[in-house]
């Protein structure tokens, strides 16, 4: 009977042993499901924030997209407000040209028409 009770005494001792793992195990288990229903939250907080960044990108892209036709059609704007300048410097030009021709034909007509009118005076 020594031996059977010594058994009983050993399994009981296994078992209380056992328990006590299992208990530690299921702690265990409760904080492990804590955390991942931690992670979960910060995986879906995470999911969220990327979703907003990704709408943001998409907008900017778009923005983007609109800023780079108003440079293109100021730049095009640009271009022919230069070649207008560009004409309208080369007509000044050609005016101040012809000014200078016009004043040099009239400075030689007044000549030509004192010396007749000192001519006339002189007869």
């Amino acid at each position: 009977m020594d031996v059977r009770s010594h058994d009983l005494r050993a399994k009981q001792l296994a078992l209380e042993d056992t328990e006590k793992e299992l208990a530690r195990v299921r702690d265990q288990n409760a904080k492990l499901a804590q955390h991942n229903a931690a992670l979960r939250r910060d995986n879906d907080k995470s999911t969220a924030e990327n979703y907003d960044v990704r709408k943001e990108i998409d907008f900017q892209e778009g923005r983007n997209a609109d800023v780079s036709i108003q440079i293109r059609d100021t730049e095009m704007r640009l271009k022919e407000k230069e070649e207008a300048l560009y004409m309208c410097r080369r007509d000044v030009e050609s005016l101040r040209v012809t000014t200078s021709q016009g004043r040099n034909d009239n400075d030689d007509l007044l000549g030509q028409k004192e010396a007749l009118e000192r001519h006339a005076a002189v007869l």
